[in-house]
């Protein structure tokens, strides 16, 4: 194991070294985005970065460098607190970053999403898989647990709700006060039947993918607190649960990628023989 799981705290010989017996990287990106009254506008950022840290030290991956800021959709807009970056920027930043450390010798790379910009994020994959030829996966991490998160909280996850204010008691409990969770709602623009969640992209009769449509008023106009669920159902059990399995997945994926494609091995650069 190295000094440390984080790539910035190494020196440029020992990410060389580094690359040549593990080349997976995790690349934690998250958002600067109100959460509520009770939780950190940084929730998105360091709940990737926290369970990132624990997959690494489980696994030997590093970690490269986060990207605290992100893009964000258009309801999100106006809530003192957030600051998004537009998608093109973004896109266009972490492909540079991935390039960089593609070019640094780690044939693969994990980009672990802790916000609703996937949209972003997977069309950055694409444009970087015909770059680079190096392995890509834009993992989101409810969406490694969806099932569990529905077996352990009492309602879906949206937003500064029970799901994620659970994840942040798990995580980093000194940074939330549970005395300012709240309960909130608020009427869209069509019937909810017909879009889905951060969890359930699709709803399971079918209908409009969560970014796929204007769906939402935006929450500044129509949520004092900005939790978009119930907060005060929050436990840190709950979160426990919910990040141990995030974790266990992640590290789960990792231990196949290196068990399949050793060191320095791309999978695009070297396909089956047909």
């Amino acid at each position: 194991m190295p000094k440390s799981v984080w790539y910035q705290e190494l020196s440029w010989p020992e990410i060389v070294e580094h690359a040549k017996k593990c080349d997976i990287i995790i690349l934690p990106v998250g958002s600067i985005e109100q959460h509520g009254p009770q939780c950190p506008v940084g929730e998105d950022s360091l709940n990737v970065q926290k369970m990132a840290e624990r997959v690494a030290k489980r696994t030997g991956v590093l970690i490269a460098p986060p990207i605290w800021y992100g893009a964000h959709m258009y309801m999100q807009y106006g809530f003192p607190g957030t600051i998004p970056i537009r998608s093109d920027v973004l896109k266009q930043f972490v492909k540079d970053v991935v390039t960089g450390l593609v070019k640094n010798g780690f044939k693969k790379v994990i980009i672990f999403n802790g916000h609703g910009q996937q949209w972003v994020l997977v069309g950055a994959l694409h444009e970087l898989a015909l770059e680079t030829k190096a392995f890509i996966a834009v993992i989101t991490w409810w969406e490694l647990v969806r099932k569990l998160i529905e077996e352990v909280c009492e309602t879906p996850l949206v937003h500064a709700d029970e799901v994620e204010t659970s994840v942040a008691l798990e995580l980093y409990p000194e940074l939330v006060d549970m005395s300012k969770a709240g309960k909130e709602s608020a009427p869209t623009i069509v019937d909810k039947k017909w879009f889905g969640h951060p969890t359930r992209t699709v709803p399971e009769e079918g209908g409009i993918p969560h970014h796929n449509i204007t769906a939402s008023y935006f929450q500044v106009d129509v949520y004092k607190l900005g939790i978009i669920g119930d907060a005060t159902k929050a436990t840190k059990e709950k979160g426990k649960k919910i990040v141990d399995a995030v974790v266990d997945k992640l590290c789960e994926f990792i231990e196949e990628l290196k068990r399949k494609y050793p060191p320095g091995v791309s999978p695009l650069e070297n396909p089956p023989k047909v």
